[in-house]
């Protein structure tokens, strides 16, 4: 659980002791899992910090849903449209589990920006950050067979939610089949199949829903070239 403004990567700049004239401009709002936080195309105008918890960000088209990206703790949403001119919302936000924000008002945001340069660099960095991160999710999508497009995810969840200890390489995060399809286009019976097949040629293990790296080497190797340094998986470094 976040409880300062200093720890959101975005504000981190602002001194200390300015910050907390920040406070009496939030509003702490609680969603339970699964609720939707904001649909795409609606118009608000409201800033979201998130405190604890996780959400996707997601479209939707033909009723079919297409996952862009998973926001953690510390991160900002609704900054983009807070800083175009136009308020319809980019894409649909669901809580993955129970979350708590803080709330802002674009009116409020936008003087922050003003008042602080700092906050526009940072909200520049998340931008681009973003964009990488899209930019690995296409990849996946236009060139990868399905074993390339998993074993590539699997990396990415783990370099983000992942840890070692005594050479046990553990994603700290309860694997959802339908969550990984709808990020890589595929379907879940696919994605069944293929995590599947991984356990049986001993490169992964799946146990309590959380996912064991056995052969990260051998994972790697199914991943192809990504162009980029393993390090770079990390989706927020902010």
């Amino acid at each position: 659980m976040i409880n300062n403004l200093s720890d959101i990567p975005i504000f981190s700049d602002i001194p200390a002791d300015e910050l907390q004239s920040l406070t009496p401009l939030l509003k702490e709002r609680h969603f339970k899992k699964n609720h939707i936080l904001m649909f795409e195309n609606d118009e608000s105008e409201e800033v979201y910090l998130l405190r604890s918890g996780m959400v996707k960000i997601y479209r939707m088209y033909e009723g079919k849903e297409i996952v862009l990206s998973i926001t953690m703790a510390g991160d900002i949403i609704g900054e983009v449209e807070a800083l175009s001119s136009d308020n319809h919302r980019i894409s649909s936000i669901e809580a993955l589990e129970n979350v708590s924000v803080w709330l802002m008002t674009k009116q409020d945001f936008l003087q922050i920006v003003d008042k602080y340069p700092s906050v526009l660099r940072n909200a520049y960095k998340i931008l681009v950050e973003r964009t990488r991160m899209l930019n690995r999710m296409i990849r996946y999508l236009t060139f990868y067979d399905v074993r390339g497009k998993v074993a590539n995810l699997i990396m990415d969840f783990y370099y983000n939610f992942g840890t070692s200890n005594d050479n046990v390489f553990k994603i700290d995060l309860k694997i959802n089949q339908t969550l990984i399809a709808n990020m890589l286009g595929v379907t879940r019976e696919s994605i069944s199949k293929t995590l599947g097949e991984f356990q049986s040629e001993g490169l992964i293990d799946i146990r309590d829903k959380y996912l064991y790296l056995l052969d990260m080497d051998l994972l790697e190797s199914i991943c192809h070239e990504t162009e980029e340094f393993p390090t770079l998986r990390k989706w927020y470094n902010s």
